[in-house]
């Protein structure tokens, strides 16, 4: 990687930090989509309230059962699907009147 020699001293150790400090990993809670090549390496906590009915190694659809169906269940409210009128459309917004009915008359 060539460095611009006119970079001041100061930006260069900045740039350095910034590349040194990027993780080699990440863990997620809820990972919602897996790559193959994360399949091998994947797993779910032992003590987690849902469990799979079969190996999450596997890939695919993951069927989940309720190890504490005991407890009550913490659930997160759905949110209403967008629109089909795009994007800033308001829900208050009256839709405009259609054009008066017209005849048309061909001259040919």
């Amino acid at each position: 990687m060539m460095r611009n020699p006119r970079l001041k001293k100061s930006e260069k150790e900045s740039s350095e930090k910034m590349e040194e400090e990027e993780p080699d990993f990440e863990l997620l809670e809820n990972p919602a989509r897996v790559l193959p090549a994360q399949l091998k390496v994947i797993s779910l906590p032992e003590d987690s309230r849902y469990m799979p009915l079969k190996q999450v190694n596997i890939g695919g659809i993951v069927m989940m059962t309720d190890s504490k169906s005991d407890e009550p269940e913490d659930l997160i409210e759905p949110l209403p699907a967008s629109s089909p009128m795009g994007i800033g459309a308001e829900e208050d917004e009256e839709e405009p009147e259609p054009p008066e009915p017209f005849e048309y008359i061909d001259e040919d």
